[in-house]
């Protein structure tokens, strides 16, 4: 509706004979509305009384169009090198998977694994998922799973093709990167979830060992994982700590090669996000060595401004047990937490052998899964010397998909028993105590009383019934 002719729309619904009548559907369209507003509206709420279905609030932080893509020729330098080229899966589309806004450009990661360096078309869309035409952008797919494009006054949600005239696939929403001041300090990005393992315990286990580090938020991304682990990862997003990334394609792909497109997806989440950010498997913690009483923010908050990247060795640790599959007791949550039952280490690696980092990510040019292979501003990597920190690696050698990575980390003994540091073990059995018996351990009143309970809901129940 053309907004100059609502004053007259409203008034001749008011004017209306009938506006009196409660019965009236006038009556409820045009008068009770207004009446809840003033008697029930938080003298706080402020509302548009010309706010129409049709229309967007654009907000002041998306007021803005830009066409200049920050760091555009060294992209270009990276791009013609064939740097991150990896055109390995079975893709037909771009197939945006999320989007982030910063100050003067948007990202757009993808799922798809291939035409790299291929032109494409952001395409942006208002809050009602209008397509804004006219107003596309011209870009190219780089880096890997990744296009940069322009920001557009009043868009919120973006889609990508190969050509102006497909059609395009789901738009998504943008999500906020561009806030004057950063969320966190340091966070973590937690590679996909999946196989056959339960992975409560394990799942406790790192996001509690890595707060005492100092850590205040967790990007998960999740491809399969049981209904009894999910409670646990909902429950962390419930609190605030956790946010769940959901992995799927509608192209074929095994389980485990999501990896990619995770670190590539949590490169760009992060950035402007957090100032640090780790990336590491459900198996791995950064360990504090030398100075065991310190924490990994300890020497984040140490390290210059010029660094990009802390590079950290391994230690592997032999995980030769499956983790239990649900809480039954405290004795046996306590022995199968995974610091205290896997000790077996191996001596020290090659620095370069499948090492871990954390990074500054608006420094970052190009993510893999072990180091990043370009960086902006000559910005450097910082290898860290193992007798002050390392990734502790615990290797599960069952359920398995890579044998020949089990035989390497094997060849490095002799093999040792070393522990984590005594005030982290103390805090950390603690802490996933009181996480886990919060929600598993359930207070559950006599089958008699239960009965009640059923009955006071209108349900009739056996006491024979509610015991089984």
């Amino acid at each position: 509706m053309n907004p100059n002719n609502r004053k007259s729309f409203l008034g001749n619904v008011i004017d209306n004979e009938n506006a009196g009548d409660k019965s009236s559907i006038d009556y409820f369209l045009a008068v009770q509305p207004h009446q809840n507003i003033m008697k029930g509206a938080s003298p706080d709420f402020h509302t548009d009384d010309f706010f129409h279905s049709d229309e967007c609030n654009i907000e002041s932080w998306n007021n803005i169009e830009t066409n200049i893509i920050p760091n555009h020729d060294y992209h270009n330098l990276l791009m013609n090198s064939g740097l991150g080229r990896a055109d390995i899966l079975f893709n037909e589309s771009p197939s945006p998977f999320s989007a982030f806004v910063y100050s003067d450009h948007i990202v757009v990661t993808l799922t798809s694994e291939r035409n790299f360096s291929d032109v494409v078309y952001c395409r942006y869309y208002d809050c009602k998922m209008r397509e804004m035409k006219g107003k596309h952008y011209e870009s190219r797919h780089f880096p890997q799973s990744t296009v940069f494009c322009g920001r557009r006054k009043g868009a919120e949600y973006i889609s990508i093709t190969a050509n102006l005239d497909d059609e395009a696939e789901f738009p998504i929403k943008l999500v906020r990167r561009n806030k004057k001041k950063l969320p966190h300090y340091f966070t973590v990005c937690l590679a996909p979830l999946y196989g056959e393992e339960q992975k409560f315990l394990q799942i406790a286990d790192f996001i509690e060992y890595f707060k005492l580090q100092g850590a205040t938020f967790f990007h998960i991304y999740v491809k399969n994982v049981s209904k009894y682990d999910r409670v646990l990862l909902d429950d962390y997003v419930r609190t605030g700590e956790v946010e769940l990334i959901q992995v799927h394609d509608h192209y074929w792909r095994a389980d485990f090669m999501w990896h990619r497109v995770q670190i590539n997806d949590c490169h760009f989440r992060s950035k402007y996000f957090s100032k640090w950010t780790a990336f590491l498997d459900i198996d791995e913690r950064i360990e504090m060595k030398k100075f065991p009483n310190l924490r990994i923010v300890d020497l984040l908050d140490q390290t210059t401004p010029n660094v990009s990247t802390l590079h950290f060795s391994v230690d592997w640790v032999i995980k030769d047990q499956i983790s239990p599959a649900k809480y039954t007791n405290d004795a046996e949550l306590k022995d199968n937490m995974v610091f205290r039952k896997f000790t077996n280490t191996s001596t020290k690696t090659d620095t370069w052998k499948q090492p871990k980092c954390i990074i500054r990510s608006e420094k970052i040019a190009l993510m893999s899964i072990h180091h990043p292979p370009a960086v902006y501003d000559e910005s450097k990597i910082s290898v860290v010397n193992y007798r002050i920190a390392v990734v502790r690696h615990y290797r599960n050698i069952f359920h398995n998909l890579f044998p020949l990575q089990v035989k390497r980390m094997l060849e490095h003994g002799p093999w040792r028993q070393t522990h984590i540091a005594p005030w982290i073990a103390e805090k950390l059995t603690a802490n996933i105590f009181k996480r886990i018996k919060y929600l598993y351990d359930i207070k559950t009143p006599p089958f008699e009383l239960q009965q009640m309970y059923y009955a006071n809901h209108g349900s009739e129940m056996s006491l024979e019934k509610i015991k089984q």
